[in-house]
């Protein structure tokens, strides 16, 4: 059964994952009351934590987001190649694109949205991962075994075709692997899997499967 995003209670997930928050959050700049008011929200209690967010992609701080082509971006990927942003006029729809190309339509609203990026950004922020680019067909199934997947909407970024899966223990982000030699295309047959625990201990089921070469991240080796 795939689990609805709306059910994820973020302060909840952060709490479970990231530690004790602090007692208040940063107080929002005066200029900020034109934002909508789920990332509004979404500042105020994702600042409660103090390492958040710092992983794969950089969310702009309110006093900073401007219109750009129709469009508020509000985030971007950690090298500035992709962008993500709100309509000011209808601000749950969400759009995402290179910056100066087209915007596409993200088939999530602004809340459903912003609990991807809560998700995708404590896979790497995790104290315990792993990282496995060339998982083969026949073993994903096992490495995804005890987690359900979340029902996001795809993103375009970093490729088509990732997906989400969790447990109360366990994040993974399952995307396509890539070829090893250029151009970089697709690898039939194979996926690229970032995985997190909560532990070490739950993530010792996966040395049982010995075709899986798994990199064990720290903190120095996030990627973009």
């Amino acid at each position: 059964m795939v689990i609805d995003p709306a059910e994820i209670d973020l302060f909840d997930f952060l709490t479970r994952w990231l530690g004790a928050p602090s007692p208040q959050g940063r107080p929002l700049p005066g200029d900020a009351t034109w934002l909508p008011e789920p990332l509004r929200e979404w500042h105020s209690l994702t600042s409660r934590w103090n390492k958040f967010p710092a992983g794969v992609n950089r969310v702009i701080e309110p006093s900073r987001i401007r219109m750009e082509r129709g469009k508020a971006v509000f985030m971007t990927d950690a090298t500035g190649d992709w962008a993500w942003a709100f309509d000011s006029n209808k601000p749950n729809r969400i759009y995402e694109g290179e910056p100066g190309g087209e915007w596409r339509q993200v088939p999530e609203d602004l809340p459903q949205f912003l609990a991807h990026v809560t998700v995708t950004e404590v896979i790497a922020l995790a104290a315990f991962r792993r990282l496995g680019d060339q998982v083969p067909d026949e073993a994903l199934d096992a490495v995804l075994a005890p987690m359900r997947e979340v029902g996001f909407g795809a993103w375009q970024w970093p490729r088509p075709g990732y997906r989400t899966f969790m447990s109360d223990s366990l994040i993974a982000s399952v995307g396509p692997a890539v070829e090893p030699t250029s151009p970089w295309l697709n690898r039939d047959g194979y996926s690229a899997v970032r995985i997190s625990g909560n532990s070490p201990s739950v993530l010792a089921y996966l040395d049982a499967d010995t075709v899986v070469r798994w990199i064990h991240l720290q903190d120095d080796e996030l990627e973009d």
